[in-house]
């Protein structure tokens, strides 16, 4: 599943969904061509779509025919099966070091910011000021300190790495089109 020829990719998304974002700009990124059917994910999941993808979500690759499931995997794959700026292969002269910082920079993102975006959404405008003063607080301990060498992208990079495409905040700008 290298990169020597061009794949066959079919994506299956909503462009609507956040998650499936991760897909988009990963394959943009790595200007690889391919094909989209678009899920409706307002009504109940068809029978051929569930025997694609069993959970229903997207987004799902069809990838030479293999299907890959889940944004961050997806992700996470095609910039291992294509290797380019989004990040170093864990062979390269310090590869594993930065795969390691920007995995723990998508776990600390995702897992102490990002999981209290939902809450801020759903609360009532009382409710919301402790919530986003709860969220900066967690953005200034745990994630700022990851960025200081972030100039313009993390690590140092002046292109797009898979920490930003892993780590894209999926309710920051609900008009994005692809």
């Amino acid at each position: 599943m290298g990169s020597v020829e061009t794949p066959d990719i079919l994506l299956y998304t909503n462009h609507s969904c956040p998650w499936a974002h991760r897909a988009h700009i990963a394959l943009a990124e790595l200007n690889l061509p391919f094909k989209e059917e678009i899920i409706d994910l307002s009504v109940p999941r068809t029978a051929e779509y569930l025997a694609v993808n069993p959970r229903g979500l997207v987004p799902t690759l069809s990838y030479n025919g293999t299907i890959i499931t889940e944004s961050a995997i997806v992700a996470q794959f095609l910039s291992d099966a294509h290797p380019s700026h989004l990040q170093k292969t864990s062979s390269e002269e310090g590869g594993a070091l930065q795969r390691a910082k920007i995995n723990f920079f998508v776990d600390a993102f995702i897992s102490k910011v990002n999981s209290q975006t939902y809450g801020i959404l759903r609360a009532s405008e009382e409710e919301k000021g402790p919530l986003v003063e709860k969220l900066l607080d967690a953005v200034a301990k745990e994630v700022e300190p990851l960025l200081q060498d972030a100039k313009p992208f993390f690590g140092g990079s002046e292109k797009l790495t898979l920490a930003e495409v892993s780590a894209t905040f999926p309710y920051s700008n609900p008009s994005i089109t692809f």
